[in-house]
């Protein structure tokens, strides 16, 4: 089964992307901020669906500014594809803290 590993998995273009790849047979794999507020809103069906949260999805909590936390989870998880859609959604603030 091929794995994927997603940053920003909670964000819109990300929980899309589990769907799609969900839908294809993959085995996915999110990366979670520990400081935000987790808003699974997106993923709430997937998270709630016990035949694929902790089967074929899979959260992972990590910071991108942690490069520790970073190789941990890519050694555990060794996705054969990685797509990096995380970033900050206000304006504003990604010019603050970009």
């Amino acid at each position: 089964m091929t794995k994927a590993l997603i940053t920003g998995v909670t964000g819109q273009d990300g929980s899309y992307l589990t769907e799609l790849l969900l839908e294809k047979g993959y085995e996915v794999h999110g990366i979670v901020r520990r400081t935000s507020s987790l808003d699974r809103s997106r993923l709430f069906h997937l998270y709630n669906d016990e035949a694929i949260y902790n089967k074929r999805l899979f959260l992972h909590y990590a910071d991108l500014d942690d490069p520790t936390t970073l190789r941990r989870v890519l050694h555990n998880v060794a996705p054969h594809e990685i797509y990096h859609l995380a970033g900050q959604s206000h304006v504003g603030l990604s010019f603050e803290i970009p």
